[in-house]
């Protein structure tokens, strides 16, 4: 199971430099000190989450159909690393993600001028959403896969029959 931690703080750090590149930019306007938008730019802040979850999505996806077929004598114990390492993994993008993105530091600035929206995750949940659908997907392959060998019992004269 090292290997499901290890992926997937890698993989986190690889969401989060995706989630910077793909997400949309915002700009703000100074207003009395503070950094104001419009609807328009709303859309845009929106927009930021939605690629988060997607790629989040995306991540959750993929390396739970590979670790689940990898591990598959242990379907319980890469289910439940997929959840725990998926929200790892997610807060790692956040970070690495709103680190990139630029700082929206209004210091100094007189009021109208122009500056971009720092890079922030609004939703909270969308930190779950790569957890989740590895859940489901791990849950699923497991169910849908035909590997009865543990669950057989052992030939006469094998290591653990009895005589």
């Amino acid at each position: 199971m090292t290997q499901i931690v290890a992926v997937s703080a890698v993989a986190g750090v690889l969401m989060g430099v995706l989630w910077w590149l793909l997400a949309p930019d915002a700009t703000g306007v100074v207003v009395n000190g503070g950094l104001g938008f419009d609807a328009r730019e709303g859309q845009h802040l929106f927009g930021r989450d939605a690629v988060f979850t997607l790629v989040g999505a995306g991540f959750g996806l993929v390396l739970s159909i590979v670790f689940t077929l990898w591990h598959r004598r242990n379907p319980v114990a890469v289910l439940v690393a997929m959840a725990a390492m998926g929200v790892v993994g997610s807060l790692i993008a956040q970070v690495v993600g709103e680190f990139l993105g630029p700082e929206g530091d209004v210091a100094g600035l007189a009021d109208g001028a122009e500056l971009q929206i720092p890079l922030r995750l609004e939703s909270d949940a969308a930190l779950l959403v790569w957890s989740m659908v590895a859940v489901v997907v791990a849950a699923v392959v497991a169910l849908f896969r035909e590997d009865r060998t543990p669950w057989t019992p052992p030939a006469p004269g094998a290591p653990g029959s009895t005589p």
